[in-house]
């Protein structure tokens, strides 16, 4: 590692402002949102390339599985660190610095999260290449964004002296600011804090230790403790207790060793439907249409559509966002109320707001096409070599139709092979497994019949991915 960079990519957020898309069971970094690949997977090729080590992401244990299956795509050789616990950016960059400095104290290291947008990425790795230079003794280096508009949304930093090599001593950090403040701030030359940073990784636990030490036994102890499990890293039990605050009030904020290295890249943290808009391509009326959907007479809109053809006529500047279930209508420049419109919903429970219908697992994914008394009808698709767990239900009976792919069912002590219009009836209280064996995703529909048809009705008998 020496001699080079060490992306660590935070993926452990939970987006709200994106919703009917983004909801807590698949945040926005793990989502399509601007183009045909995941933030995650746009945040991993852009941080490649000379000097630069193979990848850390740290994410989150509720969508480890999905983590996992989208940097193995574009990163194989990515190392990925699965919290055990929710416990803020504090946590997790330590944790990184922890792993990182367990094999070369002096690792730089570059920490990034996984949802923003860039696409001038030679730009980015310049920025990256420039701060990491500032710090190969001591300190920590910001990336800064030059502001395009009073943002209120961002937080700022104040840039100061020149410290050398391109970047500045920073002189405060801003909280976000009223929109009139947020005027100042660019007048005095202040720029965006894009959340990027760069430092020595045994600089870091030192200077966190002086201000956090318990928090720095707690993640020595979890990395000391730390095995490997079906493709990613597991820290100890101990990482529970690290104190959960962010890693700009535990240390950004306090420290006097930081410096700026102002970007020239163009940033958004796609942090709302407006921000969106304008980060995606628009047609000659401004419209930004992804998705099935027609805009006639309309100007300025964002229509977002996966499930069905959404129509926009006579409207402008508009966010029209349409999910399998449910559908959002506000005008752009509500966007970022879209965070209490979801509070609202949770305080009703309302499962939309947490929930997606498409409930991914470790070998695949199923969505719920209908429901009534008595019944329910299932898509499931499996991934190639993957297989479900050896299991049974007490209250229900499954019938499943192959209509993609080779299905290997075990059915009591039987094992058989389903090609495409072929079936089985699973019935109630039979052990039971469905697996792939193909090159190809699997692809069933299953319909339920039975008294009780909630996901607790699973009795595992085997499960390769530890579940109960």
């Amino acid at each position: 590692m020496s001699g080079t960079i060490l992306p660590v990519i935070l993926c452990g957020g939970t987006g709200t402002r994106l919703w009917p898309v983004s909801r807590e069971g698949m945040a926005k970094q793990l989502l399509p949102i601007v183009g045909d690949e995941t933030l995650l997977q746009m945040t991993l090729r852009r941080a490649a390339g000379p000097g630069f080590a193979e990848p850390m992401v740290i994410g989150s244990h509720a969508v480890r599985f999905t983590i996992r299956d989208q940097v193995e795509a574009v990163a194989p050789k990515a190392r990925v660190v699965i919290e055990p616990a929710r416990r803020d950016t504090m946590a997790a960059v330590l944790l990184a610095a922890t792993i990182a400095a367990a094999e070369d104290p002096d690792a730089i290291l570059a920490v990034m999260p996984s949802d923003h947008l860039i696409r001038e990425a030679d730009g980015f790795r310049a920025a990256i290449r420039t701060a990491a230079t500032a710090v190969t003794k001591a300190g920590i280096a910001v990336i800064g964004v030059t502001p395009t508009d009073p943002s209120t949304a961002y937080g700022y930093i104040k840039p100061g002296a020149a410290a050398g090599g391109g970047a500045f001593k920073v002189v405060r950090f801003v909280e976000k600011p009223d929109e009139e403040r947020a005027h100042r701030l660019i007048f005095e030359g202040c720029l965006w804090n894009a959340g990027m940073f760069c430092f020595r990784a045994g600089w870091l636990i030192d200077a966190l230790g002086a201000l956090e030490p318990e928090a720095v036994r707690a993640v020595a102890a979890a990395v000391a403790a730390m095995k490997p499990d079906l493709g990613m890293l597991i820290p100890g039990e101990a990482f529970a207790g690290v104190k959960a605050i962010s890693f700009d009030h535990a240390f950004m904020e306090k420290t006097a060793e930081a410096v700026v290295v102002p970007a020239g890249f163009r940033w958004s943290d796609v942090g709302d439907w407006n921000a969106v808009w304008a980060a995606s391509e628009r047609d000659a009326d401004e419209n930004a249409i992804r998705g099935d959907a027609v805009a006639m007479d309309a100007r300025g809109n964002l229509i977002h559509s996966e499930n069905r053809l959404v129509c926009a006529l006579g409207v402008e500047n508009l966010a029209i966002v349409e999910t399998p279930d449910a559908i959002m209508v506000a005008p752009r420049d509500k966007a970022q109320e879209v965070k209490a419109l979801v509070g609202a919903l949770k305080g009703a429970g309302r499962a939309e707001a947490v929930e997606h219908i498409r409930n991914h697992r470790p070998w695949g994914w199923y969505q719920t096409m209908d429901l009534g008394e008595r019944f329910r009808v299932k898509r499931i698709v499996v991934k190639p070599g993957a297989r479900l767990s050896l299991q049974k239900h007490h209250h229900r009976a499954e019938h499943w139709v192959v209509v993609r792919g080779t299905a290997e069912v075990t059915l009591g002590g039987e094992v058989s092979v389903l090609h495409e219009n072929e079936s089985v009836y699973i019935p109630i209280g039979e052990v039971h497994r469905l697996a792939n064996p193909g090159k190809i995703p699997v692809e069933i529909i299953e319909v339920q019949t039975g008294t009780y048809l909630e996901e607790d009705d699973i009795e595992r008998i085997e499960d390769e991915f530890g579940r109960a």
